[in-house]
């Protein structure tokens, strides 16, 4: 009965270690934590967000749209390259209310870490050129 119990208990541990990430898992893996730091940087730089407390809400990833990797990219390191589109909503002083707001970003991964890059604005579904 107690080897049951250890084995159980090896079961359970097991099941709570984390797994290595593979394929688009490994790929993307650090990205959410470099878009949520990109929101970090809009909050505390946008006209809008600084006006009042709650200037800046409603944030929301509109799309994210895989680019090509060229082989100067892959000589430089980069193992994955994509445009991000992101909205809120920012405090409009002058009118006294919520304005829809948009921002875009190139994220590039090199060497396992994100970089974040200016590019220029895209459609917020279907993260094309627009």
């Amino acid at each position: 009965m107690r080897r049951v119990w250890i084995l159980a208990a090896a079961a359970v541990l097991a099941s709570c270690s984390p797994k290595a990430k593979t394929g688009a898992e490994a790929k993307y893996a650090g990205l959410d934590e470099a878009i949520l730091a990109w929101r970090q940087q809009i909050v505390k730089t946008d006209k809008a967000c600084s006006a009042k407390a709650d200037g800046c809400q409603s944030f929301e990833v509109g799309c994210k749209g895989e680019r090509e990797i060229t082989p100067i990219d892959q000589a430089k390191g980069v193992s994955a390259k994509l445009v991000v589109a992101m909205s809120w909503e920012g405090w409009d002083a002058v009118r006294s209310e919520y304005r829809p707001e948009s921002g875009f970003s190139e994220f590039t991964k090199v060497d396992g870490g994100w970089l974040r890059g200016a590019t220029a604005p895209v459609n917020l579904s279907t993260c094309v050129s627009s």
